[in-house]
């Protein structure tokens, strides 16, 4: 019993950490995704430069907000899949330990305590668009008639 009580303790630090692992994801995400394009608002306030207006149907200004909107549905739909890997695994986890705590489990096979998901192209994919999200938000700045 006291292998099940010191699986059971370390799958529950590892479910507590990857919470803490997707606190902090999301935190990182919202800075830019919310905070980001009022800093950027922000700067050309600062600057005395108050905006008049943007030309909303120029082609210049059409396709980079396009891509912005683009870009920000595709950061939710990447960071979703990254947060239900997680979650789908920490189930698993939950149930393992629902089992040793009742006693219907009294082996575990290493394949069951492996985290087999690969999250660097969700990262990846995540920055990648972050990075074009900037850019985007550079022309669209641009754009600003004085």
């Amino acid at each position: 019993m006291a292998q099940e009580d010191k699986l059971i303790d370390y799958l529950s630090k590892e479910i507590e950490t990857q919470t803490n692992n997707l606190m902090t994801f999301r935190a990182r995400i919202n800075l830019a995704v919310f905070v980001g394009p009022f800093v950027l608002m922000a700067s050309l306030v600062f600057r005395n430069d108050i905006p008049r207006g943007i030309h909303l149907w120029s082609i210049k200004t059409l396709i980079p907000a396009t891509v912005l909107g683009l870009i920000y549905l595709t950061l939710g739909w990447v960071c979703c899949s990254i947060e239900t890997q997680i979650w789908k695994k920490c189930n698993e986890w939950r149930q393992l330990i629902a089992d040793l705590s009742s006693g219907e489990t009294t082996s575990i096979a290493p394949a069951q305590l492996e985290f087999k998901h690969k999250l660097r192209l969700a990262y990846m994919i995540v920055y990648s668009a972050m990075i074009v999200a900037f850019v985007c938000v550079g022309i669209l700045i641009s754009q600003v008639q004085k």
